[in-house]
């Protein structure tokens, strides 16, 4: 834990000497931009003399760190006072051109800069101008109609982490673009919306085999018997995260019920444990007895010795007090002049070489003062030629992806998606994550397969082999598997210098915790989230991977930074990310306080969102999202719809369809938007004019519709399409060329 006695002597990061220019309206680019700010990277935010005084919260006071922020124009991001290595730009397309914001006109003034864009929602269809707010981009991004409901209505989230997921991916297309111009001389330019984001995280709930129905997993609100929390008997909540059948069987065997197996309902068939049509009922009802009978901390040391993923829920004051967050220094304690000691989440990745750090609050900038207004560019970065580059940021750039699962291979995945070339390596018959084609068809779609038993000698021997030409190499292995690998220590193994070496952990520094697996919902549970989402007599846990995610976009962030950071003259380090640390960054307002600061939002069963005019509602032929967040807004809201008063909505929208609501508070200027329907969703005409899925071949004679890519880069084309490969179907040429000296490319 940091303390406030030396808060703002931030070490050196992997992005010292980079300028960002943020030119931020919304909640993304400032995320973006403040962990830009943690990395090193000199960050200036411009607010338009316009905006309204904004007041001190505790999502601004964390999201504005280590920046300084000046009110002025967006048009002095193009006037001589200097010029910035990134721009990080959140306009809405209709104006981005007005604004002067477009990559045309960055460019036409500051040929090196890296523009990367990132839209509240799509860059095109009916609802792209709609200004930004987390609960529509849920509503938008299928995120409502996944949170736990015992129908299909939508769920509004508590906690904004799909907005904080397009934060961090916005800053991973930044850094990406930093290590293509220093690669090949020339600026490239990311478009990362809203919808990209939202495709990371619900890539592997929603797919189409050959135009059937999608597949959704249950969201009912008591979940899968061996997925789903249950109460103890000294009344504490446990959540059980069995995933797979071998852990569901340990599980049943340390609560010394396999014979819940054999139900009549069941009758041997783990995919019964999850149909309500069979054995979800049934099993689940013997299962709430048996923890019923005993208190939570005997359950707990049965499952544990079992090594099976389990946790009692806790709060969020427990979370940033715990053992494991001590350990993984995950939060820091800042003396503000006013508001006394406040505490705030650390910065996310730990790195063995450039460490970077939080500096300290936001600076408030003269804008008279031209010298200080905006940034110069680092002269050693910048480009040669300012011509438009042809390939994305990271084609030739290699990764060897060793890890499993979801939050390990979505660093790889992210990376894929900008140009880099993935070797995914998996033991004899491929890693367990398999058991969910489809799932693991969407994460792993642009990489090549090979297999190697790492047991072995001549598999440890063909890793090595991959790695001597390798840039990256991202891994989930315990510890003690990579010390047998001879990859253990903190920097890059001595025999891979040019080696970045990405750690994804469940529990990162804890040494205690280190050797428990960990799931998505485990962290649901300790970091209070659970609580926060449910109501006071029962907590909430969704199965959208938001800390799985969440783990992903951080560990390709870290791995591009300790990349640019070689490019630009360093060696190979060690970048650890874990579950744990990405799960307090997806909460960062709300695990922001102060003496008296204001507490975080709380949830319900079936939580419609905030306030009357911050919802959810029920329309005629489907659900709307409404953002009147501020008293004019509200005012607007009751005029467009003829009522008294914002409670009246309700009444009022249930009798009109969503096109005449959303319409009607259009024409007033009320943020409004369609709720996607959880039927059939990647077929939502605004998802389809923002291509969100795509189709790709699936054996032995399918087509799946999988999300597509997360990020664009205009003027170039994917360096590889999409495809489903069998485990090891590349070993061959994989190999073979590598054994030829021409590297795994």
């Amino acid at each position: 834990m940091r303390s406030a006695t030396n808060a703002g002597a931030a070490a050196q990061g992997p992005l010292d000497g980079v300028r960002v220019v943020e030119a931020s309206r919304g909640r993304p680019a400032r995320i973006a931009g403040m962990l830009l700010a943690d990395l090193g990277a000199d960050v200036v935010r411009l607010v338009t003399p316009d905006a309204p005084p904004e007041p001190l919260t505790p999502e601004t006071l964390c999201w504005d760190r280590g920046k300084s922020v000046v009110r002025a124009p967006l048009r002095d991001l193009h006037e001589d006072g200097g010029a910035a290595d990134v721009v990080l730009v959140d306009e809405a397309p209709s104006s981005l051109e007005s604004q002067g914001l477009s990559r045309a006109a960055v460019r036409r003034v500051h040929p090196g800069a890296v523009h990367v864009w990132l839209p509240a929602y799509g860059e095109h269809g009916e609802w792209k101008d709609v200004p930004e707010d987390p609960l529509l981009l849920a509503g938008l991004g299928c995120l409502a109609v996944y949170y736990p409901a015992d129908d299909d209505s939508p769920v509004a989230p508590v906690v904004a982490g799909l907005t904080h997921l397009h934060g961090a991916l916005g800053a991973s297309a930044a850094v990406a673009g930093l290590v293509g111009r220093v690669r090949t001389g020339t600026a490239p330019a990311g478009v990362v919306t809203g919808l990209g984001a939202a495709a990371m995280l619900m890539g592997t709930s929603f797919a189409e085999i050959d135009g059937g129905p999608s597949f959704m997993p249950s969201r009912a609100l008591r979940g899968a018997p061996n997925w789903r929390t249950y109460r103890c008997a000294d009344g504490e909540w446990l959540f059980l995260a069995a995933l797979t059948p071998d852990i569901f069987f340990r599980a049943l065997e340390a609560l010394d019920r396999l014979d819940v197996m054999a139900l009549p309902e069941v009758a041997g068939d783990f995919q019964a444990i999850a149909d309500l049509a069979r054995g979800r009922l049934a099993a689940g009802a013997e299962l709430e007895a048996v923890f019923a009978a005993l208190p939570s901390t005997h359950w707990l040391a049965r499952l544990q010795a079992a090594r099976v993923p389990c946790t009692t829920v806790r709060s969020r004051a427990d979370w940033m007090d715990s053992e494991i967050v001590r350990a993984n220094d995950g939060r820091v304690d800042l003396l503000h002049p006013e508001l006394g000691t406040v505490t705030m989440p650390n910065v996310p990745l730990t790195f063995s070489a450039t460490r970077g750090g939080i500096r300290g609050f936001a600076r408030a900038l003269d804008p008279a003062d031209r010298a200080d207004t905006l940034p110069r560019a680092s002269g050693s970065a910048v480009p040669a030629s300012s011509g438009p580059p042809t390939s994305r940021p990271l084609d030739g750039v290699t990764v060897v992806d060793g890890a499993s699962f979801l939050a390990g291979p979505m660093v790889s995945a992210i990376l894929a998606d900008f140009g880099a070339d993935v070797v995914k390596v998996e033991p004899p018959g491929g890693e367990p994550y398999r058991t969910f084609p489809l799932a693991f068809l969407a994460v792993n779609q642009l990489k090549r397969g090979v297999e190697l038993d790492l047991r072995r000698p001549e598999g440890v021997a063909g890793l090595h082999r991959l790695l001597a030409g390798a840039d990256v190499f991202v891994e989930n292995l315990r510890p003690g598997m990579l010390g047998s690998l001879g990859l253990g220590g903190n920097g890059s193994p001595p025999a891979f210098p040019q080696l970045v070496h990405c750690s994804v952990s469940a529990f990162g520094h804890a040494e205690a915790f280190a050797d428990l697996p960990g799931f998505d919902p485990v962290f649901q549970s300790l970091n209070g989230m659970a609580i926060a989402q449910g109501p006071d007599d029962e907590p909430v846990v969704t199965g959208a991977p938001l800390n799985d995610t969440a783990t992903g976009a951080l560990g390709a962030l870290g791995s591009l930074a300790a990349l640019f950071q070689r490019y630009s003259g360093g060696a190979g380090q060690r970048v650890r990310i874990s579950l744990a640390s990405a799960s307090t960054f997806i909460q960062s307002g709300e695990m922001t306080s102060w003496p008296g600061s204001p507490p975080p939002q709380r949830g319900d069963v079936m939580f419609r969102g905030p306030d009357a005019g911050h919802r959810f509602y029920a329309c005629a032929d489907g659900w709307i999202g409404v953002a009147a967040v501020t008293e004019e807004l509200r005012v607007r809201l009751c005029t467009g719809l003829g009522i008294a008063h914002v409670t009246e909505a309700e009444v009022v929208l249930a009798a009109l369809t969503v096109t005449s609501a959303t319409s009607a508070l259009a024409r007033h200027g009320v943020p409004a938007c369609r709720v996607v329907p959880r039927n059939l969703p990647m077929r939502d005409p605004f998802l389809v004019d923002n291509g969100f899925a795509h189709f790709v071949p699936f054996p032995p004679d399918s087509t799946a519709r999988v999300v597509g890519p997360m990020s664009r880069w205009p003027g170039t084309e994917p360096v590889r399409g999409p495809r489903h490969f069998s485990p090891g179907e590349d070993s061959s040429s994989v190999l073979a060329a590598d054994s030829a000296g021409s590297g795994v490319g």
